[in-house]
């Protein structure tokens, strides 16, 4: 009984203190692990939002290769690049990429990619631009280049994703020859 008059109630504040920390550890760990959770899921929005980019990259390669009547190599000249603005994705050349350009309307003048992707909020959209063409004296070739730029979002609006890239298309005949270059 003599033990009992000489405590001054050290344990309870030992174990308060302990108590009080081990709420701070796992306060903290659990910030880190929230932390974590939202890095891992815009990484994963943002590598969705690249994919869709590239994806209509590919959908713009296609669509300049293809033998869709809105689109005639072989009437570059006075056909969808002329004028001052886009239309339906196909664009006179602007002098600044535009990616550059910070009022460019992607609703109303970029084209959008055919076809569905899982994990996007929006269609990918992208625009044509003729950088430079030549035609043959007779007509029946032509040597083009354009500058691609697609703009994609991610599983979030504000995820958003533009890539550009350069396509060659030479034409003779009928036969289209295709090269490539990706401008990140």
């Amino acid at each position: 009984m003599k033990l009992i008059k000489h405590q001054h109630g050290v344990i309870l504040m030992v174990s308060l203190v302990l108590l009080f920390l081990f709420t701070l550890l796992i306060s903290n760990l659990l910030q880190t692990s929230l932390l974590e959770e939202k890095i891992s899921a815009n990484e994963f929005s943002r590598s969705s939002a690249f994919q869709a980019a590239e994806s209509a990259l590919r959908d713009a390669e296609q669509f300049i290769t293809s033998s869709d009547p809105v689109f005639n190599p072989l009437e570059l000249s006075n056909g969808p690049f002329q004028g001052a603005d886009c239309v339906n994705g196909l664009c006179p050349f602007y002098i600044f990429p535009l990616c550059l350009v910070a009022d460019f309307n992607w609703s109303s003048k970029a084209r959008g990619m055919s076809g569905s992707l899982p994990y996007v909020v929006q269609v990918p959209k992208y625009v044509i631009e003729l950088v430079s063409h030549s035609v043959s004296d007779d007509g029946e070739s032509i040597d083009a280049l354009f500058r691609i730029t697609s703009r994609a979002w991610g599983k979030d609006i504000n995820t958003v994703v533009q890539l550009q890239s350069y396509f060659s298309l030479n034409t003779v005949k009928s036969r289209r020859i295709a090269w490539r270059e990706i401008v990140n």
